[in-house]
């Protein structure tokens, strides 16, 4: 039977899917839109692919002798639901998501504060703006998922990770070496938060850059041999633990 804790876990996700106006949604993602974009059977699959990462994540901070702890999310979207309430809902796990504003941050943020209201207990809201790592402080998991390969954000990007480059799927858009550069710094920022001992939640296309700025403060980034789909974009998703080279 179910515990009090994943029953509330279920509620939360099922009422904030529910609450959700997936129509914007889909307009701010696609032309098409609405429910072209995001149709009953992908909302089902981000769902789905969302409660495996969550197993994913659950399993790696199982093994952390100081649960519960806390988790950072960087671009928290419609992805980052299942896995960011089952964190703070059924590991007691301090949950951080973080993004910039936009009418998607700014709609899932109304959906979860409606929820949280409606069912009286706590549900993590999207943090907009600029954040500080120091005041953020040590989390032992840290969550980038299909940010670094953003059209809109990092479009030259996209094309290089992708191996789009030159290609008709490619954007032709943006300025490489500014876009690695500000993906480094990112990145750099994102690993302050860090240390060994923790995980890194990120796709196989941005795992490079993660493994170089590790590499910079001598850890390495293990790559798990079970990958999951993220719902939406469909990229490899792994969780990848952190370790200390100079202490090995």
């Amino acid at each position: 039977m179910p515990s009090s804790d994943q029953q509330r876990f279920a509620a939360a996700l099922t009422e904030v899917h529910e609450a959700l106006d997936w129509d914007l949604l889909g307009g701010l993602y696609c032309e098409e839109g609405g429910e072209n974009f995001f149709p009953p059977e992908q909302r089902e699959a981000i769902t789905d692919a969302g409660l495996l990462l969550a197993v994913d994540v659950g399993e790696g901070l199982a093994a952390r002798p100081d649960e519960p702890g806390r988790s950072l999310y960087v671009g928290a979207a419609v992805g980052e639901l299942a896995p960011m309430l089952c964190e703070a809902l059924v590991m007691g796990r301090e949950v951080i998501p973080v993004n910039l504003m936009n009418e998607e941050t700014a709609e899932i943020n109304r959906a979860i504060e409606s929820v949280a209201q409606r069912l009286g207990f706590k549900l993590p809201t999207i943090r907009t703006g600029d954040w500080n790592p120091v005041g953020v402080g040590f989390c032992q998991h840290v969550w980038l998922v299909s940010v670094l390969t953003d059209p809109g954000n990092f479009p030259a990007l996209h094309d290089e990770l992708y191996d789009r480059a030159g290609t008709s799927l490619a954007t032709q858009r943006g300025y490489l070496p500014a876009e690695l550069a500000s993906a480094r710094e990112l990145v750099r920022k994102v690993l302050d938060c860090a240390a060994p001992g923790g995980f890194i939640t990120t796709t196989d296309e941005e795992f490079p850059i993660f493994a170089e700025q590790c590499a910079r403060r001598n850890w390495s980034l293990g790559a798990p041999e079970q990958a999951r789909l993220s719902a939406i974009v469909g990229d490899p998703v792994r969780v990848c633990p952190i370790t200390d080279d100079a202490g090995s």
